[in-house]
């Protein structure tokens, strides 16, 4: 066989996660385009009602009540309501239509119940988006992680060898498994929610005090970033640990016994993370948050299949200098406490 290169089983684990990484990024960008046409659809229906009520004048809360409190039209109230159609995801769809179709929107129904309906609509149509989205990108990255990492193996053991697709059964018991305690649908269900009442209150409020439309737009702007906040630190947790369970799936497929911890050499790393670099630990004992990536939110760490000590003697890992941001190489056994004990003593 060929001798691979020093820095050989570094390169390959820090392209691998570069490219989940670079996965997350494309369903980011699909969720954060969804926040963007959210946040213009309501600011649409605020700047209905200012248009119609000539608001930017200001009103007192006695006057902002009776406009909120006055009907809208069934006219309007079906035109708020068949915007539900952009929503893909048939259960998503029923539970929009259970609520809007409930009692309380059979009868008289104001404008505030208006405006907080179309709310609770585009926070569930960017629900929709970013949960086939996501489950889209996962999927892939799950595949990618095993096939690379069955690459790296064999290129490890200098020996090709067969080994079966990873099935579709195992798949979806990597993307259904509740590994942080929630479903990741469950936690953009959650946020989307949260994220509805944030916006109610600060409609309500501006109404309410006579706000501009320039002032409750730039504190939608705002409540929207902290969303794509939220949709991103989810997505690249996610994606983490999508990779690194299709690794775990690799080892076992390849009848690898142990994997080392793999953490990234750069000032960024979590205290975590340090504590766990190089440590090897069983497949089989495999815990995601406990001794296998990801350990925390935002998490970068991965794994590699662990061959020994001669084999980690013979080969380099990345680093990034605090300083210069430049990379560099140092031996593979060298943990990351000790290489920032190197760092101080240069």
């Amino acid at each position: 066989m060929k001798q691979q290169p020093n820095s050989y089983w570094d390169k390959r684990s820090s392209e691998r996660m570069a490219s989940y990484q670079r996965n997350a990024d494309r369903v980011m960008e699909i969720v954060g385009h969804a926040y963007d046409k959210a946040q213009r659809d309501i600011q649409d229906e605020i700047d209905r009602i200012f248009s119609k009520y000539a608001l930017d004048g200001g009103l007192s809360p006695i006057e902002a009540a009776e406009m909120l409190n006055g009907s809208i039209s069934r006219t309007e109230w079906l035109r708020i309501k068949d915007k539900i159609k952009h929503v893909k995801d048939p259960k998503i769809k029923r539970k929009l239509l259970n609520q809007l179709n409930a009692p309380a929107y059979s009868a008289r129904i104001t404008r505030l119940e208006a405006l907080k309906a179309n709310t609770y609509i585009q926070s569930k149509i960017i629900a929709d988006t970013e949960f086939r989205a996501s489950k889209r990108g996962y999927i892939h990255t799950i595949d990618e992680a095993y096939y690379r990492t069955m690459y790296d193996i064999q290129q490890g053991l200098g020996a090709g060898f067969e080994f079966a697709s990873m099935s579709t059964t195992t798949v979806e018991t990597i993307l259904m498994r509740p590994w942080s305690g929630k479903h990741f649908s469950s936690r953009i269900w959650g946020n989307t929610d949260a994220l509805a009442v944030q916006l109610n209150e600060i409609i309500t409020a501006g109404f309410m005090s006579g706000a501009s439309t320039n002032k409750m737009v730039a504190e939608l702007m705002q409540r929207m970033g902290i969303g794509k906040y939220e949709a991103n630190r989810l997505i690249r947790t996610e994606t983490t640990y999508m990779a690194n369970a299709a690794e775990m799936q690799s080892y076992e497929e390849a009848e690898i016994d142990k994997y080392m911890f793999l953490a990234t050499l750069d000032s960024r790393t979590s205290e975590r993370c340090r504590k766990h670099d190089l440590k090897v630990y069983k497949v089989s004992e495999a815990v995601p948050g406990k001794n296998m990536p990801p350990l925390h939110t935002f998490c970068r760490s991965t794994t590699r299949a662990y061959f020994g000590k001669a084999h980690l003697a013979r080969i380099q890992r990345r680093a990034e200098d605090p300083k210069t941001s430049r990379p560099s190489l140092v031996q593979g056994d060298m943990t990351y406490n000790k290489w920032r004990k190197s760092l101080e003593a240069a």
